[in-house]
């Protein structure tokens, strides 16, 4: 009766141990980022997408190329996928097709802004497409 009473402590013991070494998160020391990269990734991550105005719509996009060629084209073109994925939930539910290829038409009339940063090999971009009275456009005037 006692071997057994101490083989079930122990037992329990050693559960308890390894379950608060398991628990137990190992910090790495990982250096911190400048102070204006944080910002800068910051007032990008915080950045509207949708309408800004009745005319402005907007979405934000990054690249990890390293050309600067390569990386506005990938930029422009993810920009233009989610500019129409994201008007796409503005329209009326049963477009048609005419509506559609005019969606798609609207996404691609967009330009990357001047807002592109650079953050750990990382760059950031905003696309904007400027229509007068896009909203209206875009929420009722599609078919």
């Amino acid at each position: 009766m006692n071997k057994t009473l101490t083989k079930i402590i122990l037992t329990f013991a050693m559960t308890i141990l390894i379950w608060n070494c398991k628990s137990k998160e190992t910090k790495e020391d990982v250096p911190q980022s400048k102070d204006t990269e944080n910002a800068a990734v910051l007032e990008f991550t915080k950045a509207k997408e949708g309408f800004i105005s009745d005319t402005l719509f907007q979405v934000a996009v990054s690249s990890v190329l390293e050309s600067e060629n390569a990386r506005m084209e990938e930029a422009k073109t993810i920009a233009e996928q989610k500019s129409l994925n994201l008007l796409k939930t503005y329209t009326i539910p049963n477009l048609t097709d005419k509506g559609r290829k005019e969606l798609r038409e609207i996404s691609k009339e967009g330009k990357i802004v001047d807002k592109n940063v650079s953050v750990g090999g990382r760059y950031f971009f905003l696309y904007q497409i400027q229509k007068p009275n896009l909203k209206r456009l875009v929420t009722k005037d599609l078919e």
